[in-house]
C-alpha cells in the first residue's frame, strides 16, 4: 500500500494521541494518586485512534507511548499498568466483540486482564522480596484478590469505554470530523 494524504492523516492523528498520551503520562508522576486513572485515559485515547486509523496505527501509537513512558517516567508505575493492560486493550476490545457472542467474548475479555495481573503480580512478588515483608503465602492469597479488584475495575471500565465509543460515534464524531477524514 502506497502513501497518500488519507495515511498521512492516520498517522498524523496517531502521533498526536501519542503525544497527549505521553503528556498524560508524565502527569502521573506530578499527580501519584492517578497512577492507574491517567493511563486509562491514555487507553481511551487509543480507542479513538483504533476507531480513525485501525489496528496497525493504534499499536504503533502503543509501542510508542510504552516505551517512552518507560523510559521518561521517574516512577515506572504508570508505565507498567498502560503497557500490561490499557494500552494494548482497545485493540483487543475491537477484535473480541467481533466474535458476536457476550459469553464468550466476557471469558476473553476478563482472561485478557487476568494474564498481565498475574503476571505483573508475581514479577512484583519477586523482584520486591514481598514475601519476606508480608509473609510466604502472599503468592497464595495475594494474587486472586489482586484479580479480583482487578477484574471488577476492568468490567466497570469496558462498560464505560463501550458507552465512550457509543457517544463518540453516535454524537461526537458526526460533529467534529472532518468528511476527508472518513
Amino acid at each position: 500500500m502506497g502513501y497518500n494524504k488519507y495515511n498521512g492523516r492516520k498517522m498524523a492523528l496517531g502521533g498526536i494521541m501519542a503525544a497527549v498520551s505521553i503528556v498524560l503520562m508524565l502527569l502521573s508522576a506530578v499527580v501519584p494518586t492517578m497512577s492507574y486513572g491517567l493511563p486509562a485515559l491514555c487507553g481511551v485515547l487509543t480507542t479513538l485512534v483504533v476507531i480513525e486509523c485501525g489496528d496497525r496505527t493504534a499499536l504503533l501509537m502503543y509501542g510508542a507511548v510504552s516505551i517512552l513512558s518507560l523510559l521518561l517516567l521517574p516512577a515506572k508505575e504508570s508505565a507498567v499498568v498502560y503497557l500490561l493492560v490499557f494500552g494494548w486493550y482497545p485493540v483487543a476490545k475491537r477484535r473480541i466483540e467481533s466474535i458476536n457472542k457476550p459469553v464468550l467474548e466476557w471469558g476473553l475479555k476478563l482472561a485478557a486482564v487476568a494474564i498481565p495481573v498475574a503476571v505483573g503480580s508475581a514479577v512484583a512478588i519477586a523482584m520486591f522480596g514481598l514475601e519476606a515483608l508480608f509473609g510466604e503465602d502472599i503468592a497464595g492469597w495475594m494474587i486472586p484478590l489482586l484479580y479480583i479488584a482487578a477484574a471488577a475495575v476492568f468490567v466497570v471500565y469496558d462498560i464505560a469505554l463501550t458507552r465512550l465509543i457509543s457517544a463518540y460515534l453516535n454524537a461526537i464524531r458526526p460533529k467534529i470530523l472532518p468528511r476527508w477524514f472518513r
